[in-house]
């Protein structure tokens, strides 16, 4: 079974499952997410990818609502 069968399947059956294997699988999908999210956060900064604080400071004063 590939990756888009699998979700499909799961996808199509995750009604039939109650909630205490719910819970375990939002948590376990969760801190997946998290992990996937601190990998890539790694990567970048192994390569580099940085922002300075300057211009970060500059972005989030250019989002703020001028009056």
């Amino acid at each position: 079974m590939n990756t888009i069968e699998k979700r499909d399947f799961i996808h199509s059956h995750l009604h039939r499952v109650k909630e205490p294997v719910i819970d375990d699988i939002y948590d376990k999908m969760l801190s997946f997410l998290h992990e996937s999210l601190i990998n890539e956060s790694e990567e970048d900064i192994k390569n580099g990818d940085l922002i300075s604080h300057e211009s970060l400071k500059k972005e989030v004063l250019d989002w703020r609502c001028t009056k």
